[in-house]
């Protein structure tokens, strides 16, 4: 039985597409080249500090000095530009919200994301937000922890007062569900609202 759903935000709550921060700024080549999966420009490592409480004021001149100024200067324009990146709510997430809790489940909010960028994802998602019953947010409550570390899960349930075998995590990320897999937490793999509504409300 499901007492309690933890979403994570992007690719599950919200359309996160970090290449539009840069669109029309610089090249589709080099935007394509800058968010590679073999991360050879540093994108994902560096965000990934972000992520866990360094703050763009200290993580910019940091990764000009790794990576050089012509990189630096995208870097600079994705922070700057990170608003673009949040498409809108996930289609049917929003309803799913409203209908788990109308059958009594608690639904919470857990995410990766920058303490001094928080503001925009609030500013952009106000009901969104206000429809879960507690977010916890890496850069602002990990104190150093993120998916998927074992810390960050357990931070989760005991901010939320949640019962391990009774909570589904919900999150896009394979990483993050072999994460909270390995701590106990029931988890299942975003593909759409669909499949998350049958797995939480059979229907």
């Amino acid at each position: 039985m499901v007492n309690d759903v933890i979403f994570d935000f992007c690719g599950v709550l919200v359309d996160w597409q970090p290449q539009r921060a840069l669109a029309g700024l610089f090249s589709e080549e080099d935007v394509a080249a800058f968010f590679a999966d073999d991360d050879h420009c540093g994108f994902m490592y560096y965000d990934d500090l972000h992520d866990r409480g360094t703050d763009y004021p200290e993580l910019l001149p940091a990764y000009e000095e790794e990576y050089g100024a012509q990189l630096a200067q995208m870097m600079r324009a994705y922070a700057a530009h990170i608003e673009r990146t949040l498409v809108g709510p996930m289609p049917g997430m929003p309803e799913l919200l409203t209908d788990l809790k109308l059958r009594g489940v608690r639904v919470w909010g857990l995410t990766n994301w920058g303490r001094d960028t928080w503001p925009v994802m609030t500013g952009r998602f106000p009901r969104l937000i206000e429809a879960l019953d507690g977010v916890v947010v890496s850069g602002r409550d990990g104190d150093g922890a993120a998916k998927p570390d074992e810390a960050f899960f357990s931070l989760a349930l005991e901010r939320f007062g949640t019962d391990r075998a009774s909570t589904l995590f919900v999150d896009d990320s394979p990483y993050n569900i072999d994460g909270a897999r390995a701590t106990g937490l029931p988890a299942i793999r975003f593909v759409d609202a669909a499949g998350v509504r049958a797995r939480t409300l059979g229907a």
